[in-house]
């Protein structure tokens, strides 16, 4: 794998976004065409990588200022003033754990300091548990400003309930996640 590299994504990327989340769905939220062309309009950054002329990942930022609509946005903008929101990282299964993950990241991180802005944030499950999000995300530099349980829309037959009354079937609990870009 020699011919890697990241570029802003196009609308003719949009299917294959649309391919890869789709095989990521379980770790994200289900969109079409439609809400990849809506999301790629509100975000300050939204690239794809690609692996010897194939898109193998793509990666969506909202900026501060966006007009995104989204618990987990709302929540970073009632703690942060100036950051970039990661909605997504999806790779291709074929290429995850060959460290693609990070190019896609780096490039963010870069971008973002000569944006003048510090912090990068994002958000992983805690539950349901995603621990190679969470090893990612740690070995990043990413840590932990709080967490959230949030909604599901499922209808649970039996549900599981934590210390605080919130159903594990009913609800997801997110770690509300930052990396300071200011000592690097």
């Amino acid at each position: 794998m020699s011919d890697i590299y990241v570029r802003d994504a196009t609308e003719h990327d949009f299917e294959r976004v649309v391919e890869l989340n789709l095989a990521e769905v379980a770790h994200t939220s289900a969109m079409n065409q439609d809400d990849v062309a809506k999301l790629h309009s509100l975000s300050a950054y939204h690239r794809v990588l690609v692996v010897e002329g194939t898109v193998a990942g793509f990666l969506l930022v909202m900026g501060p200022n966006s007009h995104y609509i989204n618990e987990n946005y709302a929540w970073f903008k009632n703690h942060l003033a100036n950051y970039m929101y990661i909605d997504r990282i999806v790779l291709d299964a074929r290429y995850q754990g060959r460290q693609l993950g990070a190019v896609l990241y780096q490039d963010l991180f870069t971008w973002s300091k000569a944006q003048g802005v510090n912090h990068v944030v994002c958000e992983y499950n805690l539950v349901p548990p995603n621990p190679p999000s969470a090893k990612f995300h740690q070995r990043l530099g990413f840590k932990e400003l709080g967490y959230q349980w949030l909604l599901l829309n499922k209808s649970p037959s039996v549900a599981v309930f934590d210390h605080a009354g919130v159903s594990a079937r009913t609800h997801k609990k997110v770690s509300m996640q930052c990396c300071d870009l200011s000592h690097t």
